[in-house]
């Protein structure tokens, strides 16, 4: 088991509730710390891109047997893929809250501000490392919750709806997912992808887990901010504080929603070349319209969120385009 695993969550939840306590007692304690825990996470990442990108690794939190072949516990896993998004993950997260030191000072309660940074960083860290339904869906929710508090921290007006329409949606998304989630319970008995992967591969009803499918999708396609998905980005985005704009549209749609979205469709459903069309549609159309929604925006905020949603649109694109060349070749 990699050691350094865990400590991708471990340490920015310690560092909020230090945070929380400590600034108690010193006003200014959460914003160098803050920095210095996104600057340790970047060097972990760093150090498992170099030594071991090539390779899988498993970190079992929990030594519960295995209860009818299904197992219980809480399974971290990093490969490749995993090592590159946490770079960015931390990377993007360590700018940020360097760039809120001096930012954030306008604002009171900074080190309210500073832990809730921290919890979204280790919710989306968690959401990446995850090897389990269950798992990813707490980690995203940590990270989405605390970005709700971060658009609306400036307890503005503007900033207030921004945040009541990102939860409105937000909460949709996740009654989405957890749905689907539990659809895949009733039939698998496991939340684990590589369980749930031999059992769809030992045969399944396609109409029932194309229903799952479309729930998934759907729900991660509104984290992600797709089209047409996207009505809470561009409120949000503008109203946010600027770090934490740089965050939403740099890394939390893509860990909590085109993440999950390339992990789930690659690794643990069948691919179909329908389901594969259409999230290439998908994608196609958050580029163009993206941009045409773009034009003719005077707050330089909403056209990055605007361009945020048609850039998305690429990679959503890619990744249909990978699905159906991996389906044709699958047949």
């Amino acid at each position: 088991m990699n050691p350094l695993i865990p400590l991708f969550v471990i340490i920015p939840l310690a560092g909020a509730f230090l945070i929380m306590i400590i600034g108690k007692f010193l006003s200014g304690f959460g914003r160098y710390f803050t920095s210095a825990i996104l600057l340790s996470l970047v060097v972990f990442s760093i150090y498992s891109l170099f030594t071991g990108s090539g390779t899988l690794s498993l970190y079992k939190v929990g030594g519960w047997e295995p209860v009818n072949r299904i197992p219980i516990g809480i399974y971290m896993v990093m490969d490749g893929f995993t090592v590159i998004v946490l770079c960015i993950i931390n990377i993007i997260g360590f700018l940020s809250a360097f760039y809120s030191i001096s930012y954030i000072k306008r604002y009171t309660s900074e080190n309210f501000y500073y832990a809730l940074f921290c919890l979204m960083t280790a919710g989306m860290n968690g959401v990446v490392l995850s090897g389990d339904l269950f798992n990813i869906f707490v980690f995203m929710e940590i990270s989405v919750i605390a970005a709700y508090a971060l658009v609306a921290f400036g307890v503005e007006k503007n900033e207030l709806e921004a945040t009541f329409k990102y939860q409105v949606l937000g909460c949709l998304a996740s009654f989405m997912i957890l749905i689907g989630i539990g659809f895949i319970y009733w039939k698998a008995k496991t939340l684990n992808i590589a369980d749930i992967k031999e059992v769809l591969s030992s045969g399944y009803d396609r109409t029932y887990y194309l229903v799952v499918q479309i729930l998934i999708l759907s729900g991660f396609g509104l984290k992600a901010a797709i089209i047409p998905f996207h009505a809470w980005l561009p409120d949000a985005h503008s109203s946010a504080p600027s770090p934490i704009s740089a965050m939403l549209s740099g890394v939390l749609i893509k860990a909590v929603g085109i993440y999950v979205i390339i992990r789930l469709f690659f690794n643990m459903f069948e691919l179909s070349e329908n389901m594969s069309v259409l999230i290439t549609t998908l994608g196609a159309l958050s580029m163009v319209i993206g941009v045409f929604l773009a034009i003719g925006q005077w707050d330089i905020k909403r056209l990055l969120a605007y361009h945020s949603i048609s850039q998305m649109g690429y990679v959503v694109l890619s990744v249909g385009a990978g699905m159906i060349l991996v389906a044709q070749g699958e047949k």
